[in-house]
């Protein structure tokens, strides 16, 4: 058995630092190839909302807001117990 008090906290934690990781990747990603979105948008005009900068930012926005959050809650657990 784990002697951690939060785990759930700890996972959701980890959830959201991969999903950082990946949306940051997916960017430079982008960058570097950035005929792959523009093809992406083409073969699937539904997702060319998705696809879009604004979008994108907000979600990498949220994400790092979220893992900060979830972090700092974190660590605050850890040091008090």
């Amino acid at each position: 058995m784990s002697d951690r008090e939060y785990p759930w906290l700890e996972r959701s934690t980890a959830a959201v630092l991969l999903l950082v990781l990946a949306a940051l990747g997916g960017m430079v990603l982008a960058a570097w190839h950035p005929e792959w979105t523009r093809g992406l948008a083409a073969r699937h005009p539904e997702w060319a909302s998705w696809v879009a900068p604004e979008v994108q930012v907000g979600v990498v926005l949220a994400l790092l807001v979220a893992a900060l959050l979830l972090v700092s809650a974190t660590a605050l657990l850890h040091t008090r117990s």
